[in-house]
């Protein structure tokens, strides 16, 4: 019988969650690794929405991409999504930056999804793991590239400032990654990404970098079908259900 123990054995391997950031909270979460699991569902936040739909499918273990626990809890009303786990017995195992780092991770799957040839990861100082970088097939215009990810990743616009006529070396970031200006200005042409802030912009056109906001839901979010191709893969005695989660941003 599969447990939630042999399912975080299987992600460590794959994720090792002695990766994470130090201010990160990825792991098991909620419940006990001794606990039995035939369904598994893949989000990527344990919102109230996908919760009920958890408990409403019988599910045992969630494996999601943002920690539902970052803080301290001080108190657990019935309404609680904590509360709400543990009183319909359903674990929660959490890969944030793990996830983020890992080599077929987050950012290579964004990677991917952008058609970036010769991928591979940008050493940083802070995160040599995090960030990846790669090649269009052929020098792109920035308007072109920027209607690529809008069809790519489904995102009706884009945020981004201009600085090149023409873009081939392409870096991503999952996720809010504006910290990394800096060093991706040294290496790319453009910096995808995501929770740009308007000085952050300013500074990518100082530092002439192609900078594009593509949304944090959305530059993460295709991620978590692989990890239901791989739970699934690994444990064909348990039901995998990608429950989809819905970017609270809307856009008109």
């Amino acid at each position: 019988m599969i447990t939630v123990a042999h399912v975080y054995d299987y992600l460590n391997k794959q994720m090792p969650f002695s990766t994470q950031e130090e201010w990160d909270n990825s792991g098991l979460l909620v419940g006990s690794p001794d606990k039995q699991v035939s369904k598994i569902a893949v989000m990527l936040d344990a919102t109230p929405t996908n919760i009920t739909k958890a408990i409403n499918n019988g599910v045992d273990l969630i494996v999601c991409h943002h920690p539902l626990i970052y803080h301290p809890i001080k108190n657990l009303p019935g309404d609680h999504p904590v509360y709400r786990l543990a009183r319909n017995d359903i674990a929660l195992i959490a890969v944030h930056t793990p996830w983020d780092k890992a080599k077929d991770g987050v950012n290579f799957v964004l990677a991917n999804a952008l058609s970036l040839e010769r991928v591979e990861p940008i050493k940083t100082k802070e995160c040599p793991d995090m960030l990846r970088m790669g090649y269009l097939s052929s020098p792109m215009s920035e308007e072109k590239f920027c209607s690529l990810i809008k069809q790519k990743i489904g995102i009706p616009f884009v945020k981004y400032v201009s600085t090149k006529e023409n873009i081939r070396k392409v870096a991503v970031c999952g996720g809010a990654g504006a910290d990394f200006i800096d060093e991706v200005a040294r290496v790319a042409d453009a910096f995808v990404t995501s929770d740009v802030k308007y000085h952050e912009f300013l500074h990518a056109a100082d530092v002439g970098l192609t900078l594009i906001d593509a949304g944090h839901f959305t530059t993460e979010d295709m991620s978590m079908n692989a990890i239901s191709v791989k739970l699934a893969m690994e444990f064909a005695d348990a039901k995998v259900l990608r429950l989809k989660s819905v970017d609270p941003i809307s856009y008109r």
